[in-house]
């Protein structure tokens, strides 16, 4: 793992020197830069040495110096890569995966990337042809931000290190921070701050020194799942136990010690238990509790690890670890990240690093084996409203909008929504955070409130879908895993400079999947596939384990470890002196949550994270 970064006007090199010490947590063991002088193209790049430790460092170039390549993250095939390029005449001075780019580049050009199992964000100097290639992985694994301007191009592992090599004032956009706000996250291909972008998922982007232009095109995207199949379940069950067999294997190799995340839940008792079968030593196994609240993995994971035999680690997240902790960990991403898990995220992260320097965790399981909750709850809204007279859902409409939009009313509120199937989803993720917007907004984001626009191009993911189900499941994979599921895991880790490696994300298991209709994917409580197998490696009662998402106990957290913070925030951050939110209305949900009135978490915890990255984010400038 590592960050990257370069430039096409790289001058004596300060910018990229900037940009590569402010990556230094995404690659602490080796840095190095690239100038081609006459061309003034520059890379850089720091190291998280994984894979050949000795040899790997970046950035790399072929024999002649023609060819330079600098990569973050890990290219799971590249020993069969490196065996057959070879064959064609090719001589490797390491082992590494940067330095089979290199020579890939040399045999298939920009098509390289069809040949390339990994998560990866790479880029590659042809000094011969004067061009610049970027490359992103399928699903967005890894990050890569970029700004072009009057024929320049910059580009970063991470927004901050970005703008601060890149002559461009960091004006914050307010469609994004209303995105924010409503979704949890900054949707991409755009940044929160204007004139930036993310390179998209499974897509190139091409800039040429001759004319100064830029190309973007897509290599792959997910495609749409039929409505039925003549292959039998005992076959798909099959099928889905090789795939993911082979990519637990895959992700499985490296030269430093390697962990697994374990909650207990069926996704990461699988990727364990197929872990287990592939290591001649006991795994070793993490797992983060808490000493507050409902919600708690400790012992289903627990009796997971005792199942397998694993070397298993426990770790609370107390009170007082919230209080001194979260404030700055929530102010220190590129972006903001509204997401709630983080926070246990990073804390399992960084109390496996003082182990391991690679985990494997069960990110995608959910989006493309169908396993939300909310997918079933919208399937039944479909049914709903086809088997009833409009004027009874009418009726039953205006009652449940007259409930509070919090707890299980929100969910109603949903099922009985008179507008589209994406519109009822949008209602759900956004957690009716959009009725809120008169009353919240300051006169920055107001002029948004009734402005949908820029939510078009998430809530259409493209034709040729298998009814509803499966096209909610097209948006998530598009829009929630990269830029909500994703991001969470690499800034959550690489602030503590370990590698998460994710099985379910392979391109093979990945298209076998989107083979196979949604209703079986949703059957029998969601990831029907997931669940049988993993009724074959484990006990009975693991796999039948209802699901339940990676929750924290916030709501108490804020009432009281965060409740300090909070009022800080509402009292003196920028978030409000600017004008983007209102102080009055949101010191008032905050009153109402900390006396137990109402739980306004949904609200609260957006605004909190916003307010502590746009402080950081202003000091920074």
């Amino acid at each position: 793992m590592c960050g990257i970064s370069g430039t096409t006007h790289a001058g004596d090199g300060t910018a990229l020197a900037v940009m590569n010490r402010l990556m230094v947590h995404r690659g602490p063991d080796d840095e190095g830069v690239y100038i081609d002088r006459e061309a003034q193209v520059g890379l850089a790049a720091r190291r998280l040495s994984i894979i050949d430790i000795e040899g790997g460092h970046q950035p790399i170039s072929n024999e002649d110096d023609t060819v330079w390549a600098v990569l973050n993250g890990e290219v799971y095939n590249h020993e069969q890569l490196r065996q057959r390029l070879i064959g064609r005449g090719h001589q490797f001075r390491s082992r590494s995966d940067t330095e089979v780019l290199v020579h890939a580049y040399e045999d298939f050009g920009d098509d390289m990337v069809h040949a390339c199992e990994g998560m990866y964000a790479f880029a590659i100097w042809d000094a011969r042809r004067r061009r610049l290639l970027l490359a992103r992985d399928r699903f967005g694994e890894k990050p890569l931000f970029y700004a072009y301007h009057d024929g320049r191009l910059t580009f970063a592992s991470e927004l901050t290190a970005l703008l601060a090599g890149c002559p461009m004032t960091a004006e914050i956009s307010p469609p994004a921070v209303d995105a924010f706000f409503l979704l949890g996250y900054i949707p991409g291909p755009g940044t929160i701050v204007k004139g930036v972008q993310q390179l998209s998922p499974g897509h190139t982007l091409v800039w040429e020194k001759t004319s100064g232009t830029i190309a973007v095109r897509q290599y792959w995207a997910p495609v749409p799942m039929p409505t039925q199949t003549q292959v039998p379940a005992r076959e798909l069950v099959e099928e889905t136990r090789e795939l993911l067999e082979s990519s637990v294997r895959s992700r499985m190799i490296s030269d430093v010690p390697l962990g697994v995340f374990l909650s207990g839940g069926v996704d990461s008792s699988l990727v364990t238990a197929l872990a287990a079968r592939n290591s001649s030593r006991p795994i070793k196994t993490f797992t983060v509790g808490y000493d507050v609240g409902g919600v708690n993995e400790i012992e289903p994971a627990r009796s997971v690890a005792h199942a397998l035999g694993t070397d298993h680690y426990e770790f609370i997240l107390t009170e007082d670890d919230i209080r001194r902790t979260v404030p700055s960990l929530l102010a220190a991403p590129d972006q903001p990240i509204g997401d709630q898990a983080l926070i246990p995220s990073h804390a399992l992260a960084r109390a496996a690093r003082a182990d391991v320097t690679v985990a494997v965790g069960g990110e995608g399981a959910d989006e493309l084996f169908g396993g939300y909750p909310r997918y079933r709850w919208l399937d039944r809204s479909v049914r709903f409203h086809q088997l009833l007279p409009s004027p009874v859902v009418a009726v039953g409409n205006g009652i449940i909008q007259r409930l509070p939009p919090i707890g299980r009313g929100r969910r109603l509120q949903v099922l009985l929504h008179s507008g589209t199937t994406r519109m009822r989803h949008f209602e759900w993720i956004s957690d009716h955070r959009a009725a809120l917007r008169p009353q919240l907004y300051g006169g920055l984001l107001r002029p948004l409130v009734t402005d949908t626009g820029h939510f078009e191009g998430i809530l259409d993911p493209g034709p040729g879908l298998d009814g509803d189900v499966a096209d909610i499941m097209r948006i998530d994979q598009t829009s929630w895993l990269p830029d909500d599921v994703l991001v969470k895991a690499d800034r959550s880790s690489m602030l503590v400079s370990l590698e998460v490696r994710t099985p379910y994300l392979d391109r093979r298991l990945a298209e076998f999947a989107f083979s196979v209709p949604s209703s079986i994917h949703c059957d029998r409580g969601g990831k029907r596939l997931l669940r049988e197998v993993l009724a074959g490696l484990l006990p009975e009662g693991v796999a039948n384990r209802p699901k339940v998402g990676f929750r924290v106990p916030a709501a108490d957290w804020l009432q009281r470890p965060l409740a300090a913070t909070l009022s800080n925030q509402i009292a003196e951050g920028r978030l409000f002196e600017e004008g983007w939110f209102e102080r009055a209305a949101v010191t008032q949900l905050a009153h109402e949550h900390a006396e137990g009135k109402h739980d306004w978490t949904h609200v609260l915890w957006p605004v909190l994270a916003l307010g502590l990255w746009l402080d950081r984010f202003r000091g920074a400038q």
